[in-house]
């Protein structure tokens, strides 16, 4: 019997063993509400399906280091935020519209990955997350910690203002992005470690910016009228693609640049101007 059972103990099914155990714990804690808990299992499903055995313990260890987290920092100085009034409702127990705002995104790109079968949406999808983690400890550091101004006129705002940044809130960002970019390293694609962990904590914290600018222009205001979940969303998807755009942009730098080619530019530039003075040389001496 213990012969069949220990092929089954695969890394793999360790993993969302322990994924399932995770979010069962958060639940029987009260630190999600049923509705997020069937949320969080149907996006889990998502990505299990969508990123295939190769890549979907990344994605769920992406998603795993965010909910984990994400509920520790919402803990933060939780009396100090239920003073200023800007502390999470429920005592931080989080929603299906939290599993949305923070899981739709990521699950977006997921999507195109398994229709087009390119590993850069796999980056993107590993900005979207590291968006979503930095956003939360921005948010859950900063409003406990910070004195924030308005990110688009830089002027002194109450805690809890739409688009209100602090230099705490800057510091959750990077801590967060940086969690979550770590995690995203075991996705194993053809890039650099180095670049890759880069690419994904650059974008988390730029989407993150993304999100305060959202919060200060659009979120409850006319016409859209959009709720934080929705500017989520927005910020999410646009770490998503800022991760790859930066991917292509900086990949495309480093081609030209290689030593080789840049060696071979050179030479063949002097070899240039060499060709060019002998050429006048000849035309006005003989």
């Amino acid at each position: 019997m213990l012969i069949d059972i220990y092929p089954l103990m695969t890394p793999f099914t360790v993993l969302i063993a322990v994924a399932l155990l995770l979010v069962l714990f958060s639940y029987v804690r009260r630190k999600i509400s049923t509705s997020a808990f069937i949320g969080t299992l149907l996006l889990g499903v998502g990505i299990v399906v969508t990123l295939g055995r190769r890549y979907s313990y990344a994605g769920l260890l992406a998603l795993m280091t965010f909910f984990f987290f994400g509920n520790m920092v919402t803990k933060y100085k939780y009396s100090t935020k239920v003073k200023l009034g800007v502390a999470e409702s429920n005592k931080g127990r989080r929603s299906i519209k939290n599993v949305l705002g923070n899981g739709l995104g990521p699950l977006i790109f997921a999507i195109l990955y398994a229709d087009y079968h390119n590993t850069i949406f796999l980056l993107g999808f590993s900005g979207a997350v590291a968006t979503a983690c930095a956003d939360t400890f921005s948010t859950e550091i900063g409003q406990a910690r910070g004195k924030p101004r308005l990110i688009t006129t830089l002027k002194k705002v109450p805690v809890g203002t739409n688009g209100g940044v602090s230099f705490s809130g800057f510091v959750g960002a990077m801590l967060g992005s940086g969690l979550v970019s770590i995690a995203c390293l075991t996705f194993r694609l053809a890039i650099e470690p180095q670049l890759f962990f880069l690419f994904c904590f650059l974008s988390g914290f730029i989407g993150g910016i993304a999100d305060s600018i959202l919060g200060a222009t659009v979120e409850d205001r006319k016409p859209l009228k959009l709720n934080k979940h929705h500017v989520n969303i927005l910020a999410t998807l646009f770490g998503g693609l800022f991760a790859i755009a930066l991917c292509y942009t900086v990949l495309d730098y480093l081609r030209i640049t290689q030593i080789s080619q840049l060696t071979l530019l050179l030479t063949t530039k002097a070899q240039y101007i060499i060709d060019y003075f002998i050429h006048q040389i000849q035309t006005h001496i003989f």
